[in-house]
């Protein structure tokens, strides 16, 4: 039987049928835009209130933390001026040397409050005799008369006297002797502020078609930001749409400044969002006209369907109805052994051109395998085929994982094959596609890639192994310091934060602070090779500090830190830090005789001196350099010889 063309046998007559209709289409479509620009303006419009509304919370959470990170740190630095105080009360005997106490703590203002609230010291004497009831701003502070556990830090206020914005905290001295309030300008804080703020934020918004965006406040119906900025403050109530209930319609229309203007909004709490842009057309009439439109064109085509349904049916949908059936009856995916024959040329030749691309891929599949496995390349691969329900494995993911073939039978679905590969490598490593695996009692890191298409879902599995061990190994360098091995600044800062993490670990501990002298004039007579040999001597000893948790680091120069925790009593801390001390003075071997190593300690327990590892760092640095200052030198032979002055406190 002679076979025949789809496109010679379509009607002449359908082909004119479809000119008239793309014809129909057209004025058509001109109508549609109008409607369907003015739908993707209300999509656009819910787009843009959900991304104002997460970009405003996300602002105001951001500002939100900066405050109370500034709150915090006014509160700290009150408690170190409380201490710096108690240890030196000569330090706010005078305004000039409580104003030098103010620039060592990075504060703008000190004031010596006594028990019942009168301000009689501190940088500003134009401020003694204050009161707590003196103004609004002083009154804050009251509550702290009555009780001396409190801590108290006032949010940002006006200073009307210097005309400048301070916020201010208070603590008790430890002896209750008075209170300490410190004061800071927050300019960082208030340009955060200023550059945050809803007006700059919202006005900062593209707008097109002529229209604007305000945020409204319902509470006054005025405008609290908008786009254009001569709008804020704007009253808007004699415009807006409500229903009974009294909320803010989503959608409507308003005359506004002479025209006419479409409106979308949000309402999120007391606050709503608006877009608004001018009017393109009647919305009634063209959405009248694109309906009569539509359904000439409905009956139109209903027509031409009608036909080519008929034909497609009787031609095309039975023959393809067989192929697909045959395709669903082959076992293997083998596409050759399809025998339909359609009688319509172009499908004929489909199945051969198909049968033919499907066995090309299916032997360059076999060969890229082939390539994989052989090349020792050390991606494993399982493919699950939905068409045609085979999975298929190669050899080299069997090896990786150490399992059997059978594993990933036939029958296994990728949900199986999932929960069978958590079975065997447990739990991602630190990275989410990174799993450790312990392979005939070898560590191993596996990383696992899922690729999903229509018609398959494929595993690669690569072993990463020592591209983790390098990475690894470079993190672990990056947190010690190459002279002396002992963590680094930034390796210190990394372990303290995790250890302070878990505080109700941490015991009994303390801040050890250990300053190298002699340092420059050991490397001016002997040389910096001397000098870093001296270094790692002194290394060693803060190594070797002996407590249940010991962590020693170098934070650059002669300075080394070490922190000692897990006490049970501090007692015990005390012992410790003596052992420390009378490693002072050990002998060290040097070209032309021995040296001494000497260094001076400054000592801060944790928890009595402080909870915080930042102001134990602080404490120990001040005791460190008051015990340094304390110590004498004396010269005797060959070289400079230190003796303490005088027993310090650690």
């Amino acid at each position: 039987m002679k076979t025949s063309s789809i496109k010679d046998s379509l009607p002449s007559m359908a082909k004119i049928t479809i000119l008239l209709l793309l014809a129909l289409i057209l004025p058509a479509n001109l109508l549609l835009q109008l409607y369907t620009q003015h739908q993707e303006q209300g999509k656009r419009a819910v787009e843009m209130f959900s991304q104002m509304n997460q970009l405003i919370e996300s602002k105001k959470k951001e500002l939100d933390k900066e405050e109370e990170e500034f709150s915090e740190r006014c509160i700290r630095a009150a408690d170190i001026a409380v201490y710096c105080i108690s240890l030196s009360p000569e330090s706010v005997s005078t305004p000039e040397a409580a104003r030098e106490l103010a620039a060592r703590l990075d504060v703008d203002e000190i004031h010596c409050v006594t028990p019942d609230g009168k301000i009689v010291a501190g940088t500003h004497p134009e401020y003694y005799g204050y009161t707590f009831d003196s103004g609004e701003q002083m009154r804050y502070f009251l509550p702290m008369l009555k009780d001396r556990g409190l801590k108290l830090c006032q949010e940002i206020t006006p200073n009307t006297a210097e005309g400048k914005k301070m916020q201010y905290a208070a603590v008790w001295k430890e002896d209750g002797s008075g209170i300490i309030q410190i004061g800071m300008e927050p300019r960082r804080l208030l340009k955060e502020m200023e550059e945050n703020s809803l007006e700059k934020t919202v006005a900062e918004i593209p707008i097109d078609m002529k229209g604007f965006f305000h945020v409204l406040d319902l509470k006054t119906d005025k405008i609290a930001a908008s786009t254009d900025p001569e709008l804020s403050g704007v009253y808007m109530g004699d415009i807006l749409e409500k229903d009974a209930d009294g909320k803010l319609k989503e959608n409507f229309h308003c005359w506004f400044r002479g025209n006419k203007y479409c409106v979308y909004t949000k309402t999120y709490g007391d606050t709503a969002l608006v877009r608004c842009y001018l009017s393109q057309y009647p919305l009634k009439n063209t959405i009248f006209s694109t309906m009569m439109v539509l359904i000439y064109l409905a009956l139109a085509a209903a027509a031409v369907i009608g036909g080519i349904v008929w034909y497609v049916d009787k031609k095309l949908t039975s023959n393809l109805t067989k192929i697909i059936n045959e395709l669903k009856q082959s076992d293997k995916g083998d596409f050759e052994n399809i025998t339909v024959r359609t009688q319509v040329k172009e499908l004929d030749e489909l199945i051969l051109y198909m049968n033919q691309m499907l066995k090309s891929i299916r032997l360059g599949w076999d060969k890229m395998i082939d390539i994989i496995d052989k090349g020792q390349i050390p991606v494993g691969i399982f493919e699950h085929n939905q068409f045609f329900g085979k999975n298929f494995v190669n050899g080299r993911l069997l090896e990786l994982l150490g399992i059997e073939e059978d594993e990933f039978g036939e029958d296994r679905l990728p949900a199986e094959i999932e929960s069978r590969l958590e079975a065997v490598l447990g739990r991602p490593a630190e990275d989410e596609q990174i799993y450790q695996y312990d392979r005939n009692g070898e560590e191993t890191y596996l990383k696992i890639e899922k690729q999903t298409d229509e018609q398959s879902v494929t595993y690669y599995v690569t072993d990463m192994s020592m591209w983790w061990r390098e990475i690894n190994e470079l993190r672990e360098q990056s947190n010690k310091d190459s002279l002396t091995g002992l963590y680094n600044r930034r390796g210190f800062h990394n372990r303290m934060d995790e250890l302070f993490s878990n505080p109700q670990t941490l015991g009994y501990g303390a801040v050890i602070m250990l300053d190298a002298d002699g340092l420059k004039r050991i490397n001016d007579i002997y040389g910096h090779s001397v000098g870093d040999e001296y270094l790692k001597k002194i290394s060693l000893i803060a190594r070797e500090a002996k407590g249940p948790g010991t962590m020693a680091a170098r934070l650059g120069g002669d300075e080394f830190i070490i922190f000692l925790y897990g006490f049970e009593s501090l007692e015990s801390i005390e012992e410790a830090c003596g052992e420390l001390k009378a490693r002072r003075g050990e002998l060290f071997t040097v070209i032309n005789g021995d040296e001494r190593l000497e260094f001076s300690i400054g000592c801060a327990l944790y928890p009595d001196d402080g909870r915080n590892y930042h102001s134990l760092m602080y404490i120990a640095d001040e005791r460190m350099y008051l015990e340094k200052r304390k110590r004498k030198i004396t010269y005797t032979g060959g070289g400079i010889r230190w003796r303490n002055a005088g027993k310090i406190k650690a």
